[in-house]
């Protein structure tokens, strides 16, 4: 895996530089460490910073080079994103005790937004990845998430949970609609969604990563946020597609923004692959060429 380090050279990057430390290692990855500044004098302080950096890698055994850059942050990363074939772009961000939206973490939703590449947001230190949480829609573009954090789960060691909000049932649906949203029945169905969901599990225990299923009903954001908290996850995953469907918009905007200012915990979002015509589930792919 080749990973795009991006960093300002300063102390709230810190934690984006540790994680990716022990992903690299861990997946023996190679790593670029990629500084950008605003300010044309701080170029030096900020070449300084990435050969210290650099040094701390080497030392850890990681093949990591170092390139620096005077110009705008977020035009430049994506220039780079481009220019270059990286599996997964690292970057700080900064949580506010008052749950605000802080400037770094404008960047990196911009960042987001613009590139097609995994991006891992890192505003807050965790002892480790032990237990990973993926947020699934229940669409087929999800695939794209659990391949990559298949690979990075099993070289950490860490267990991983596929998870579903589904809407609570209103007043004035049938009892046969009622049941089909009850979390036990719905993954015990044949439903497209039951399947999906399913399916990103056997690819998860395939590659030897200790896997379960879990679905709430409820709102969206309120469901996530509890159960980031009752399974003490050390990253949250969320899968997207670039589309005018309003889950997906939602899940792209407010939500990938909520999290990860609020989340207090790393945030992995993986960009899916634009499909055409109708959503077929994994199951119903599988031989197809």
């Amino acid at each position: 895996m080749r990973i795009l380090l991006c960093t300002e050279g300063t102390q709230r990057s810190q934690h984006a530089i540790e994680l990716c430390l022990l992903i690299a290692k861990a997946s023996k990855s190679e790593v670029t460490i990629f500084g950008v500044t605003e300010v044309e004098s701080n170029e030096r302080p900020l070449l300084e910073a990435l050969r210290q950096t650099q040094e701390v890698f080497r030392a850890e055994g990681v093949d990591v080079e170092i390139v620096s850059k005077h110009g705008e942050p977020i035009s430049e990363i994506s220039k780079r994103a481009q220019e270059s074939n990286y599996d997964l772009v690292v970057i700080g961000g900064e949580s506010k005790p008052t749950g605000e939206i802080s400037v770094l973490s404008q960047k990196a939703y911009e960042i987001i937004e613009i590139l097609l590449l995994p991006v891992l947001v890192v505003p807050v230190a965790r002892p480790g990845i032990r237990r990973i949480l993926i947020c699934s829609g229940g669409g087929t573009y999800i695939e794209r998430a659990v391949r990559l954090v298949s690979g990075i789960a099993r070289d950490l060691g860490a267990s991983a949970t596929v998870f579903n909000v589904i809407p609570k049932a209103p007043v004035v649906v049938s009892e046969r609609r009622e049941r089909e949203l009850i979390p036990e029945v719905l993954l015990n169905s044949e439903s497209a969604l039951a399947k999906n969901l399913r399916a990103a599990k056997e690819m998860l225990a395939s590659m030897n990563v200790p896997a379960e299923i879990r679905v709430r009903a409820g709102i969206v954001d309120t469901e996530i946020a509890a159960e980031i908290e009752a399974g003490d996850y050390d990253l949250v995953v969320l899968g997207s597609k670039k589309s005018r469907d309003v889950f997906t918009e939602y899940l792209m905007g407010n939500m990938t923004r909520r999290l990860v200012n609020w989340a207090a915990r790393p945030v992995l979002v993986v960009a899916g692959k634009i499909r055409s015509g109708r959503r077929r589930s994994w199951l119903e792919r599988r031989g197809t060429p």
